[in-house]
């Protein structure tokens, strides 16, 4: 059934292909060679999203032998200036075209087509050594704009020093949501740092007892957890972890989504990639990795009577 959908996706983007000027086509037929089931495209990826875009990558591969997908990490920021210079083919990212990026598409007459293919959060971690197990949503704001500084502000049986908060790139998928989601408008005067990854972050907090960590959710459970506490985040009736029945009931209140982002009218294998996550077995993928599908994939049972 499955090759039936994507040659019938062949059958489109040919017909397509027909009806585009021949100056564009005559583009594509010089730069791209490759189709829905066959060919080499390149996906920058942010590194929050690095392990399901590997799984997603290699079961494609596994069910279509004449396509490769080369991943390409990349933060978030960057990956997409590099989809709108042609030099990637797709991009998954923790948001979609920003205004001065939707702009230089019109100004290039193109299109991007994008796919909400799971969500995911942002979860925060401390050291063991912090009595904090929850925070509110206002006193995380109040962290990132410098009104709470000290950890004995949030517990008075913390340790008396100052926060310190970690997070993984200027330019990431961490950085731009928790900049939107908790309207920071100045990180000059915090005391924040950079790791290289999702992963480097556990790490750090591990052995800092004074830091206070952005991580992927996505990332945890690749991580060593033994040193480290997950923060519930406090609503009005109780505390809310991060996990996949929060993501449904959206109680979580850093759940983002992950996106796929596709340039060009051309419905060639970045096209097919995308369509594949967004389906059955591409969404069976992200339930079993911990996210939540953007698609409850359907359960079939069958009802014996004897």
């Amino acid at each position: 059934m499955k090759k039936i959908l994507y040659l019938l996706l062949a059958i489109i983007w040919t017909f397509l292909l027909a009806c585009q000027p021949q100056k564009e086509k005559n583009e594509n037929k010089t730069n791209k060679y490759d189709t829905p089931t066959s060919g080499e495209i390149s996906v920058a990826v942010d590194e929050a999203f690095l392990p399901i875009a590997q799984q997603e990558a290699n079961a494609f591969m596994n069910e279509y032998e004449k396509t490769k997908i080369n991943i390409i990490t990349l933060p978030e920021d960057k990956a997409i200036q590099l989809m709108l210079r042609d030099s990637v083919d797709a991009v998954i990212v923790g948001r979609n075209l920003n205004s001065n990026e939707k702009k230089e598409i019109e100004r290039q007459k193109t299109i991007v087509r994008d796919w909400v293919q799971a969500y995911d959060a942002v979860a925060v971690v401390v050291n063991k050594d912090v009595k904090n197990t929850a925070l509110s949503f206002e006193q995380l704001k109040s962290i990132f704009s410098g009104n709470i500084k000290n950890w004995k502000q949030l517990n008075p049986d913390n340790q008396d020093s100052e926060i310190a908060i970690i997070i993984d790139n200027a330019n990431s998928s961490n950085y731009n949501f928790i900049n939107n989601k908790l309207e920071v408008s100045d990180i000059s005067k915090l005391k924040i740092y950079a790791a290289k990854s999702n992963k480097a972050i556990v790490e750090q907090v591990a052995k800092n007892k004074n830091a206070l960590g952005l991580v992927a959710f996505h990332w945890l459970e690749k991580s060593d957890l033994s040193k480290v506490r997950i923060l519930a985040i406090r609503g009005e009736k109780e505390e809310i972890l991060p996990s996949q029945s929060a993501f449904a009931q959206n109680t979580y209140p850093l759940r983002r989504e992950c996106f796929m982002l596709v340039k060009n009218r051309r419905l060639g294998l970045a096209y097919a990639f995308a369509a594949f996550v967004s389906q059955e077995i591409g969404q069976r993928i992200v339930l079993k990795s911990g996210l939540l599908p953007a698609k409850i994939p359907p359960r079939e049972i069958e009802m014996i009577s004897e």
